[in-house]
């Protein structure tokens, strides 16, 4: 519903030609400031929840170190054509098109930290323009403002700001195609379908799974809107747009070993739900509860409402009897509940709805300064180099576990990316990780290549209290009979054991 108040008061004649009868104008069903289209504000008002967005996600970009997914990203962008498509053959099918635009962007802008995020950051800032949009239609420029702004100060948006995976950009496109829904509801024509299914294919590429749960949320929009010309234009163009998610998941069906990390959603992590998805419990009952009063029966409303509870909804449903729940999976929600926030908070003016904004402000805060720490991406890769490099001899060796049942990759990879030479060799290694189409590096077997050196490293992505934990059983055997644990690191997601050999 446009909240602004009408410009012109209505008039009409009664039946005696010389008596006027003057109506007042309705009062709108928001408390909302003066019209501002005309004002000098107008400009402010677009662009203060982007100025926002990317204030926040530029502060300390480089500062958390790359997390084990990250370095996923990163390993990918550095093989050739042909590696990558091996690699993607077998493992990170449903990632392809990413790893494949991160390959050639990454040919240009080289891999430093800040070229790996930078993608990221720009499909967030865009993002936050296309939530204040979507609440400009909702509910005029000030609830585009408040949208925009909420959404901006949400600690999980600069977090993912920040993060070198394709979570951003799919949460840009699935904004645009719910941007392009609302237009294709109000006036269905076949140049609103096309651009409807175009941001439905970006969708579908950049994570097909959480494409798939706009295109569900769209479809109870259509649904509840009862209109056979919407339908017949929001049909062939959803399935249009829906066929790159559906392929990408078919073909990594066969690979979902890569999901074995996430567990049947039981009763105590149902308790964590809504902190895992906006990283902090206030703010999730702040900007839920608000979301829940902004619904209405109004067709923009019902679309943002489908658009921002049913993934939540259904990938919870469907989490309760498969290993399938992930909150980053349902990111793609946030924009469109950010604007219902806003819509309720504009009913009690302008002031209300910018304490509001504050408050997320100011209970946010601590996430935001967690996020932005060293082992702010839960993984503190960066230690290894204060712990080896110091201490580092020559003639040491480092080792690596090769069964990890999560993320076995993790290890090598921060040992390339964080440690720098003169260090220890990796002697065990034949062909590096990724190159044979496999994310794990080939070692000689049996740890024949291992020689005799005087001490080992072995760099492992937890906390195990067994360095030998998750090592093949000749690997093992040749560590525990010959050498013996004499020092540890323990950091997160990062475990660092020096060994020696044992005198005789």
């Amino acid at each position: 519903m446009d909240t602004r108040p009408p410009e012109t008061s209505s008039i009409t004649w009664s039946e005696a030609p010389t008596e006027i009868v003057v109506r007042e104008p309705e009062t709108p069903w928001t408390a909302t400031p003066p019209p501002v289209e005309q004002t000098r504000l107008a400009g402010l008002l677009w662009v203060l929840p982007a100025v926002v967005a990317t204030a926040l996600g530029v502060w300390r970009l480089t500062v958390p170190a790359l997390w084990a997914d990250e370095l996923a990203t990163w390993g990918a962008a550095r093989l050739s054509w042909t590696q990558l498509r091996e690699l993607t053959g077998n493992v990170d099918i449903v990632l392809a098109p990413y790893y494949a635009a991160m390959k050639a962007y990454t040919s240009i802008a080289g891999t430093s930290t800040v070229a790996l995020r930078l993608p990221a950051l720009l499909a967030m800032i865009a993002t936050v323009l296309l939530t204040t949009a979507l609440g400009r239609r909702l509910g005029g420029p000030w609830v585009g403002l408040f949208a925009g702004l909420i959404y901006a100060l949400l600690p999980v948006t600069s977090r993912y700001a920040q993060e070198a995976r394709s979570y951003a950009l799919v949460v840009f496109a699935a904004t645009l195609a719910t941007l392009c829904l609302t237009r294709l509801i109000e006036r269905p024509t076949v140049l609103r379908a096309a651009a409807y299914a175009g941001a439905t294919i970006l969708t579908g590429l950049s994570h097909p799974l959480s494409a798939l749960l706009v295109l569900a949320g769209h479809l109870v929009a259509v649904a509840w809107r009862r209109d056979w010309r919407t339908a017949l234009h929001w049909g062939p163009a959803a399935l249009l747009g829906g066929l790159p998610a559906l392929v990408l998941t078919a073909l990594g069906n066969g690979q979902r070993n890569q999901l074995s990390w996430i567990s049947v959603l039981t009763l105590n992590l149902m308790k964590l739900v809504p902190e895992r998805i906006f990283m902090s419990g206030a703010v999730a009952g702040i900007v839920l509860g608000l979301a829940i009063l902004g619904v209405r029966a109004a067709p923009r409303t019902a679309t943002l409402a489908a658009a921002g509870f049913v993934p939540i909804l259904l990938l919870f449903v469907v989490g309760l009897v498969q290993p399938i729940w992930a909150a980053r999976y349902v990111l793609v929600a946030l924009p469109a509940l950010a604007v219902l926030a806003a819509a309720a908070a504009m009913r009690f003016g302008a002031r209300p709805s910018a304490v509001v904004v504050l408050l997320l402000a100011l209970v946010g805060w601590p996430y935001q300064l967690d996020s932005r720490a060293p082992n702010g991406h839960s993984e503190d890769s960066e230690k290894i180099y204060s712990v080896i490099h110091p201490l580092y001899r020559p003639g040491d060796v480092v080792v690596f576990p090769d069964t990890h049942p999560s993320i076995p990759w993790a290890a090598r990879d921060i040992y390339n990316r964080y440690l720098p030479t003169p260090r220890p060799p990796d002697v065990l290694m034949t062909s590096p990780q990724r190159t044979d189409g496999r994310f794990l590096a080939t070692e000689c077997p049996g740890a024949t290549c291992l020689g005799n050196p005087p001490r080992i490293w072995v760099v492992r992505v937890d906390n195990s209290a067994d360095p030998y934990a998750n090592m093949n059983p000749a690997k093992r055997k040749r560590l525990t009979d010959g050498y013996q644990p004499v020092q540890r690191w323990n950091y997160l997601l990062l475990g660092i054991t020096l060994l020696e050999r044992k005198r005789a």
